[in-house]
C-alpha cells in the first residue's frame, strides 16, 4: 500500500472555528497494519485535551512549535522532535507558534476508532 496524505481528508476532533485540531488517519488495520499511524494539525492557539488512557503514543513533530505536556510537566517541541507518552501518562499537545503545529502519531490498535470520518 502507497498512500498520499492528500488522500485523507482531514477532519476536526478538538476546539471550534480556526483553533482547531484535525486529524487524518494514513495507514490503519483497514491497510494491514495493526495500529495506526496518523497526521494531526494543531492551528495556532489551539491544542489537545489534557487527557491520559491506556496505549502509548508515539509523535513526531513535522511543523510548527509549542509544547507537550506530560504528567504535568511541559516540554517544548519544535520540527525534529520526538515524543513518547507511555501509557497510562497525562498528556496533551498545545501549539504556542504563529503556523500550525503537524505532528505524526503513532497508536496500537486499540488507540484510535477506526472508520469515523476518514475510514
Amino acid at each position: 500500500m502507497v498512500r498520499h496524505e492528500s488522500e485523507k481528508k482531514p477532519y476536526p476532533v478538538y476546539g471550534e472555528g480556526d483553533k482547531q485540531v484535525l486529524k487524518q488517519i494514513l495507514v490503519g488495520p483497514k491497510d494491514g497494519f495493526e495500529g495506526f499511524l496518523r497526521e494531526f494539525t494543531v492551528q495556532p492557539g489551539a491544542n489537545s485535551p489534557y487527557h491520559q488512557h491506556d496505549w502509548y503514543h508515539v509523535v513526531y513533530i513535522l511543523e510548527g512549535s509549542g509544547f507537550v505536556k506530560i504528567d504535568g510537566t511541559e516540554h517544548p517541541i519544535l520540527a525534529g522532535s520526538a515524543v513518547h507518552a507511555p501509557a497510562g501518562v497525562t498528556h496533551g499537545f498545545f501549539n504556542t507558534g504563529e503556523g500550525q503545529l503537524r505532528f505524526l502519531c503513532l497508536v496500537p490498535k486499540k488507540g484510535d476508532a477506526y472508520g469515523e470520518a476518514d475510514g
